[in-house]
């Protein structure tokens, strides 16, 4: 790929005057950035807090430093600090409430664009159209610009175009002047200055993809194990709704069965007892019992996650290695929790609603890899329990099993892992030495 500077000359051709170009570099080393200022580039975005105070101790301070990536509330404080010239990101009310109340402790006034969600995409996060109108404004220590938006991720011109139109009609329906409209990256910029784009985000073409490693581009999560100690609510749960409905089941089949649908546990513990398929009250009765027994146990709140599991996120996203969640469960509080719990590192979710089939069939992973685009020498299962991993080698991936729960290391082992690991500590280890190669 040419130079940084001769990249740069080659966005500028097609970019209005009237349009600010920010370099979107994140992941991108400090030479990258500093070949890009040398160039005159003034404005860069970055998604991290720790990754952009990094820069801003290394880099020139007439930088104009721009959040472009979630931002948590418990961030905040450390990113006012470093006084970026624009959060672009600011995706709810409560958000925008908490960056007033700070920057009015720190003293200071914090430009903002609010995110609206425009894309055919559950993943991405931000304002509807239809909320923009009423967000409450004006703040003390908050001054809104204007919008920022991106489009589905998609080939289709006219979805993209539909996606910048309704943000671009967005500005009109906030009840203050709004002058700015941050849409259009890499792939669909032009598009975007054709719909009224007055800022642009632009990394790839600038920097070039990161080659962060030269296979590994996404890694499928199971959930219940792996990212959620829920495992012993679920087990306690099924024997429980199992039993009272004049089905055996123990703890231990449980974890023999964990990936399966709800439907298909119920379905194989039936057979046993009546040689047949259950009916579908039967399946609703045990099934509506054990969510009622799991949030009872649960006390209605999240289980723990897994010790060292952010860790193994947090380093996959600083890499630009693709996260998916790939689950059989259907348990809504969990999944819909995901997001939030997990610093919205995730690409995909697949769960019980996506699927016909559930683990060992080889369809979830399937679909999570069909999603992602990759090769299937570029992807990886993470799971805890034999028939996950039976799901994830039926899907020729590479499978890595965490031993979690109170199976052996031997029955993961005889599912045909490829690797059998006793911690995400030791995956750390195990996917910091894939990345290094």
């Amino acid at each position: 790929m040419a130079g940084v500077a001769e990249q740069i000359n080659k966005v500028r051709a097609h970019i209005p005057a009237h349009v600010t170009l920010v370099c979107v570099s994140k992941f991108q080393p400090i030479e990258a950035i500093r070949e890009a200022y040398e160039a005159g580039e003034r404005h860069f975005g970055e998604s991290r807090v720790q990754e952009l105070k990094q820069k801003v101790a290394a880099l020139p301070s007439d930088i104009h430093w721009h959040f472009i990536g979630h931002l948590q509330t418990n961030k905040v404080r450390d990113l006012l600090k470093l006084r970026p010239y624009l959060i672009q990101s600011v995706d709810s009310e409560r958000l925008l409430q908490t960056i007033n109340d700070e920057a009015a402790k720190q003293g200071i006034v914090q430009d903002v664009l609010l995110e609206v969600h425009v894309a055919k995409e559950e993943t991405k996060t931000g304002f509807s159209p239809e909320e923009i109108s009423n967000v409450q404004y004006p703040m003390s220590n908050v001054r809104i610009h204007g919008l920022m938006a991106m489009a589905t991720n998609t080939e289709d011109e006219a979805e993209i175009r539909r996606c910048f139109q309704t943000a671009q009609a967005c500005l009109s329906t906030f009840h203050s002047p709004l002058s700015t409209l941050s849409m259009g990256m890499s792939d669909d910029y032009r598009i975007a200055i054709e719909c009224g784009s007055t800022m642009v985000r632009i990394g790839s073409t600038i920097f070039g993809e990161r080659n962060y490693s030269r296979k590994l581009k996404a890694v499928f999560f199971d959930q219940d194990g792996v990212l959620f100690n829920s495992m012993p609510y679920h087990a306690q749960s099924w024997e429980l709704a199992m039993n009272e409905n004049g089905l055996p089941f123990t703890k231990n089949q449980t974890y023999k069965n964990e990936g399966r649908t709800g439907a298909s546990v119920i379905n194989e513990a039936y057979r046993l007892v009546h040689g047949v398929e259950a009916p579908q009250e039967v399946i609703e009765a045990v099934y509506s019992a054990k969510s009622n027994h799991f949030i009872r146990l649960t006390r209605g709140q999240l289980p723990e996650v897994i010790p060292g599991i952010k860790d193994v996120l947090h380093m996959l996203h600083e890499h630009g290695v693709q996260c998916w969640v790939v689950t059989g469960s259907g348990q809504r509080n969990l999944i819909n929790s995901l997001n939030d719990t997990f610093d919205h590192v995730f690409s995909g979710i697949i769960c019980a609603f996506d699927v016909t089939r559930g683990k060992p069939d080889p369809e979830p992973y399937l679909k999570a890899w069909e999603r992602s685009g990759f090769a299937k020498n570029e992807c990886m299962v993470v799971e805890n329990a034999p028939l996950g991993v039976r799901a994830g080698k039926a899907a020729g991936l590479y499978t890595v099993a965490v031993n979690t729960g109170i199976l052996s290391d031997a029955d993961l082992a005889a599912a045909g892992a490829d690797v059998v690991l006793p911690d995400m500590k030791a995956l750390l280890q195990h996917l910091t030495a894939i990345l290094s190669v």
